[in-house]
This record gives C-alpha cells, sequence and structure tokens, in this order.
C-alpha cells in the first residue's frame, strides 16, 4: 500500500517486533551492540560473499564502536549500516572531507580512516570520491551524519564513503530527506526517555546493473530503513510498553514515493 512518508506517526507503540579508525571485523564481533538484540539482520540476497563487516571508530575512543556497516566490494555500496541514536544534542560540525577505508584494500593496513586524495591502491577494493565527481549522483547517506550532532568526532566518522551510495539527487534532497528528519523527530519525541535506544538499520537494493557513468559504483533501484524503538530496559516501569517499529523503502529515482511496512511486513518484503 502506498503511504506518504509522514503516516509513519499512526504506527507509534507498536511493540518491538581527527583521524578516524574504523576495523574490517568479522560478523560485526565489536560491533553488534549497534544492532537490536545484538544480532545482525538476515536479508535474503543482499549478504554474501562479497560483503565484508566494519565497525566504524576514532583513534580517539579507541573503546567506542560508534556503527556497523555491511560493505560490498564488489559493488563498492554498503549493503546497510547499522546504528543508534545516542542522543539529540547538536553541537557537532559538519565535515565535507571524505574518507576510506585502508583495510578492505589489505588486512595488513592500518585500522586508521584516510582521506581520499584518489588513492590508486585502494580503487579495487571500494569507491573514491572521483567516482561519484560529475556523476549525476549524491553521496548518499546511509548513516545519515546529522543524526550523530552530538560531537565533532560522531558526525565526522559517518563521512566514509564506505557509508554512502549513488543516490539520485532529487530523491535524496527532497523526500529521503524529509523521510530521514521525519523519523529523527518521532524518536525524539517519543522514544527519548530514560533507559530507551533507538536503532536503526538504513540499506540498499542494489540493482542489477545500473552503474554511475565510470562504471565502478552499483546505483542501488531502492534505498530502505528500519527503525526501532526498544522501550524494555526504561527506567520508569509505565514506559517498557512503549516500543515500537517500521520500516520504509524508496525507489532511487526522480519524484519517488515512500512505502512503509511493518518490520516483519518488511523482511518478507526484502527476502
Amino acid at each position: 500500500m502506498k503511504i506518504g512518508i509522514f503516516i509513519f506517526y499512526l504506527l507509534i507503540f507498536m511493540q518491538n517486533s581527527l583521524t578516524v579508525q574504523s576495523e574490517v571485523s568479522k560478523d560485526f564481533v565489536n560491533c553488534k551492540h549497534c544492532f537490536f538484540q545484538n544480532t545482525p539482520p538476515y536479508l535474503n540476497g543482499l549478504t554474501e560473499q562479497n560483503s565484508v563487516q566494519i565497525c566504524q571508530r576514532h583513534r580517539s575512543m579507541l573503546n567506542r564502536y560508534f556503527f556497523a556497516i555491511n560493505y560490498n566490494s564488489l559493488h563498492r555500496i554498503p549493503y546497510y549500516s547499522a546504528y543508534l541514536i545516542d542522543s539529540f544534542d547538536t553541537g557537532g560540525k559538519r565535515h565535507d572531507s571524505w574518507l576510506l577505508e585502508p583495510q578492505l584494500a589489505d588486512k595488513g593496513y592500518s585500522g586508521n580512516l584516510v582521506n581520499d586524495n584518489n588513492q590508486p591502491k585502494y580503487r579495487d577494493s571500494q569507491a573514491l570520491d572521483e567516482d561519484y565527481k560529475a556523476s549525476g549522483y549524491d553521496r548518499g547517506h546511509l548513516n545519515p551524519s546529522f543524526y550523530h550532532s552530538e560531537t565533532n568526532v560522531a558526525r565526522m566518522v559517518t563521512n566514509s564513503l564506505t557509508n554512502v551510495a549513488p543516490q539520485v539527487g532529487d530523491f535524496n534532497q527532497r523526500i529521503w530527506n524529509k523521510l530521514e528528519r521525519s523519523l529523527y523527530n518521532a524518536m525524539n519525541d517519543s522514544c527519548n526517555f530514560a533507559g530507551a535506544k533507538r536503532y536503526f538499520i538504513t540499506g540498499v537494493v542494489p540493482s542489477s546493473g545500473t552503474t554511475i557513468p565510470n562504471g565502478r559504483v552499483n546505483v542501488p533501484d531502492y534505498f530502505w530503513t528500519a527503525m526501532c524503538c526498544d522501550s524494555s530496559g526504561a527506567n520508569e516501569p509505565s514506559k517498557k510498553m512503549m516500543g515500537w517499529s517500521a520500516a520504509f523503502i524508496g525507489g532511487n529515482i526522480n519524484n519517488s514515493s515512500i512505502y512503509v511496512y511493518t518490520i516483519e511486513d518488511f523482511l518478507n518484503y526484502s527476502g
């Protein structure tokens, strides 16, 4: 069923259905906390042999993993990013530079993300900034930078090119941007209480062969996001049943629409 992007408010209270460093990490061993119940999803057809698990962190906070990425080195796009909204504070600054993941090219390389200077030794394993320039597509964040505005570091780590995929400009700047901001506000309005956890997984459905003009980077057919307000750890007993969840998907095209699902129906759809 086709539904406007703000209709998700009807679904609230559905109970739970700087130098940057990152790690290529088997089975997200160091960042399972980014997933609801510490369990990465199985999405039929999206996780395959070319996927690599990445735990994103910063050198100044080596004991903190900010979010998780399932990256496809063949398509050179992420399948999904998994993250939480930890705070609704707004002190961090936006970063305009883009970063690369050296360990995708060689696990013996440093785990420190490096600035993209069109370095050829990394180009076989991941997208470079030059792939996007003059491509006609936006660099579409899966884990949005503004969701992590509490510190400069929290925003910076979202600017890895492993966290973006080619997004049609009209789709990115209009309806998808409105959806991202609406979901952020929904969490702030109805899941901002002591003990609540705010989980997101945002991903793509790769196309069967559409690429940006140089042929290196897959252009997804769809972008999707699933969210969960986990109220099970609420400090106040009266709030423990206030959890909810929902999922959304939109075609990566001009004049796109957003479709809303329950989590159960979305998993059936994605499979």
